[in-house]
């Protein structure tokens, strides 16, 4: 199963290390690959440092999430966008 979704990041500092940290932490809980595509960039998601290497602002991103679990592990990340990661925007 496969799930495809486009996500706005709203934090004003974008997805910087503790963000990224976070997203490979919660893409890591599943049977899934995620992937998460910047500017025709394509990275996977439990990668760390390639995350944080797309040097993300506030824009707007897709996601492709694939495997077992894709449902349930989109559902979580786009939780998490749209919660700011937690974090004051």
């Amino acid at each position: 199963m496969s799930y495809t979704f486009e996500a706005v990041i709203k934090n004003k500092l974008g997805i910087h290390a503790r963000i990224a940290a976070l997203l490979v932490k919660t893409v890591n809980k599943y049977d899934a690959e995620a992937y998460i595509v910047f500017h025709g960039d394509k990275v996977n998601i439990k990668h760390l440092i390639d995350v944080i290497s797309l040097s993300i602002t506030q824009n707007s991103v897709e996601i492709n999430i694939y495997g077992k679990e894709a449902a349930q592990c989109s559902e979580e990340l786009q939780q998490l966008i749209e919660n700011s990661f937690g974090e004051m925007s």
